[in-house]
């Protein structure tokens, strides 16, 4: 399996590992960037017709909008007056804090270890 820019995260992880998850974490985890479709399908490891495909969907529920063209580039950004788009990014923030403790957790257990083992050398 080639290595991807961006694995799949904490929110496809809880919410499932999904195509139409993976390409909403990637707008979540890009939120307020222009995202094009080509690139974003590359970076995250799906065919550019899968990708169009689940933009299409995204679209047709009004998550996604297009914005600017650059060249011949379609660029898209998350609709962030949605109501369903504004639960996503709460639920995104979430998945944020969960990693956050779980790091946390994982600094003072690694302290701790170092600590007894410290103190065992005594």
């Amino acid at each position: 399996m080639k290595s991807l820019r961006f694995p799949p995260g904490k929110y496809c992880e809880i919410y499932g590992f999904t195509v139409r998850n993976r390409v909403v974490e990637y707008f979540l985890e890009n939120l307020g960037t222009e995202i094009a479709v080509g690139d974003m399908a590359k970076e995250i490891g799906i065919s550019r017709p899968k990708a169009y495909q689940i933009i299409d969907e995204l679209m047709r529920r009004n998550y996604v909008l297009k914005d600017r063209i650059i060249g011949k580039t379609q660029l898209y950004q998350l609709n962030k007056d949605n109501l369903i788009v504004k639960i996503f990014m709460r639920n995104f923030n979430e998945c944020l804090n969960i990693i956050v403790e779980e790091h946390s957790k994982k600094k003072t257990s690694n302290s701790s270890a170092r600590i007894a083992v410290s103190a065992k050398g005594i």
